[in-house]
């Protein structure tokens, strides 16, 4: 599965116009057919395995955003997990996501509400912030007793660190935590391991991240890039990234910035473990031991 991620992300399209979109350029309809395509196929990876039966679902609509209930029945414990997914902010969708989220609501025994933000190119940087903001304040609203985590995968996880700084800006009370897997948050792709990773990732390159990131904010990579955000406040955050994968460093990098702020902030190599491992076998034991740490350092902090 993995081979064929890679070889159908690896398309010249990427390289044809994507530079020069921009507001007054609009994404061409050629560019447009191949997104449509990518979404078709990432859907495909929301089949690798069944869905978890005894996880409800439930479709809501919270601040105009479409999101998903997972386990709301286990509302009066508390404790809410909102999650973030990831498809390099041009995919992603429940039917990519649900059968994995399920399992971490099974595993975690905890309610997740699923954010089914709006996607570039057609909704570029800011609208995905600022939906999983308007999601958060409403959530943080109606259920004032309850604390929060965050969980975000790949671009998720950069969103989730975007969230935390916006909530700080606007004195929203942060999530009592953070555990991200696989996060993308250097939209430079300027980190070492896009290089030195390359060879052992079949999943992901530095020139297909690149282009994406210019899809998703062309007019103002700088201000949507996560890297670039300064924090003096952040909540304990867990980062969990395999170790064959390009983006290795993005999580290192962050932990490294962010340990001397948060001292309970935590990371986790997972030897030869592709992007967001998860995804593709739940049953492994480098998954059940992810979510077994992830349900370890949630009720830690």
């Amino acid at each position: 599965m993995s081979t064929i991620f890679k070889l159908y992300f690896s398309l010249p399209i990427f390289l044809i116009g994507i530079a020069s979109v921009n507001a007054q350029n609009p994404i061409s309809d050629s560019i447009m057919t191949k997104i449509t395509q990518e979404r078709a196929f990432y859907e495909t990876l929301g089949k690798s395995y069944p869905a978890d039966n005894s996880v409800t679902v439930n479709e809501v609509t919270i601040a105009g955003v479409k999101s998903y209930w997972f386990n709301e029945k286990l509302i009066n414990q508390k404790h809410i997990i909102v999650y973030l997914h990831g498809g390099v902010y041009a995919l992603g969708s429940i039917n990519s996501y649900r059968a994995m989220i399920s399992h971490l609501a099974k595993n975690l025994n905890l309610p997740i509400v699923y954010v089914e933000y709006s996607l570039a190119p057609e909704k570029p940087f800011p609208a995905a912030k600022n939906e999983i903001f308007s999601v958060y304040s409403a959530l943080k609203k109606k259920y004032p007793e309850h604390t929060f985590t965050i969980m975000g995968d790949s671009a998720g996880g950069g969103l989730a660190i975007t969230l935390v700084h916006d909530c700080i800006d606007s004195k929203i009370a942060l999530p009592k935590s953070l555990a991200l897997l696989s996060p993308w948050i250097d939209l430079k792709t300027k980190n070492n391991s896009y290089v030195t990773k390359q060879s052992v990732d079949p999943i992901l390159s530095k020139d297909m991240l690149h282009y994406h990131a210019l899809l998703y904010a062309p007019n103002s990579l700088k201000e949507a890039d996560p890297s670039e955000l300064k924090f003096k406040q952040f909540p304990p955050v867990f980062l969990l990234v395999g170790t064959d994968e390009v983006l290795n460093d993005d999580s290192k990098n962050f932990y490294n910035y962010i340990k001397p702020i948060q001292p309970k902030s935590k990371l986790k190599e997972f030897k030869y473990q592709k992007h967001v491992w998860l995804v593709s076998h739940i049953d492994s034991k480098e998954s059940i031991e992810a979510m077994n740490d992830i349900k370890a350092f949630i009720s830690a902090n």
